[in-house]
């Protein structure tokens, strides 16, 4: 068993265990936490707290390009306002859809650059491997197990695929070619269905969901 960089909580090999939520190192607020991740401050701290989590356990550093990473957030919270449903039952659905949907964004365009690796790092392993990939990715993967855990008390779970490198390789390689494909992938690390083909649009993720079940909600 081999433990994983923690993603605020800890991450076991072939385990789909997390520990306590309350280890996240996201930064303090009055707000709940899909209000405060709509705050850029919040978000460049929340982002801030994370590298320095995965630096402290990987010895990884990153730069930030700040600008990048504003208009990056800019373009993620217009996009998720403009699919915002108003039916109540489709919240925990629209909760994974604007984190996969950030992680495509930051994928997209990546405002983080890592630094060397350190000595005696191992790149069999996906935060040696892919250091900016791994880190956003456990970014996007900690507020949605936060919000998951605030909203529902639903405790978030890895797929044994997160801790396969020969994923991360598929991962990074189709993010090369389409950033879309970066949503698919945060999917199936969390153990749902991926859509490959229009990952992007809420509605369709939605009826998929709904498939089979007869039941409807509204979006507008």
């Amino acid at each position: 068993m081999r433990r994983m960089p923690k993603p605020s909580r800890r991450f076991l090999r072939n385990s789909t265990i997390m520990s306590d939520p309350r280890d996240l190192p996201l930064p303090a607020t009055t707000e709940p936490l899909r209000a405060a991740i709509r705050r850029l401050r919040w978000f460049r701290q929340a982002m801030e707290r994370q590298l320095s989590q995965l630096q402290a356990e990987t010895g990884l550093r990153f730069a930030v390009d700040d600008r990048k990473l504003a208009r990056i957030f800019v373009d993620w919270l217009r996009q998720i306002e403009g699919q915002k449903p108003r039916d109540p039952a489709a919240r925990r659905a629209y909760f994974d859809f604007v984190s996969a949907l950030m992680l495509r964004d930051l994928l997209r365009d990546v405002p983080l650059t890592a630094g060397p690796l350190p000595a005696g790092a191992d790149t069999a392993l996906p935060e040696y491997f892919w250091p900016e990939g791994f880190a956003c990715t456990l970014f996007c993967l900690n507020i949605r197990a936060a919000v998951l855990e605030q909203e529902f008390n639903a405790e978030a779970t890895l797929a044994p695929d997160f801790f396969d490198l020969r994923s991360w390789w598929s991962f990074r390689e189709n993010v090369g070619s389409d950033a879309n494909a970066a949503m698919g992938f945060f999917d199936v690390f969390t153990g749902q269905n991926p859509d490959w083909q229009m990952p992007d649009s809420f509605r369709r993720r939605l009826d998929r969901a709904l498939a089979g079940t007869g039941a409807t909600v509204a979006l507008d």
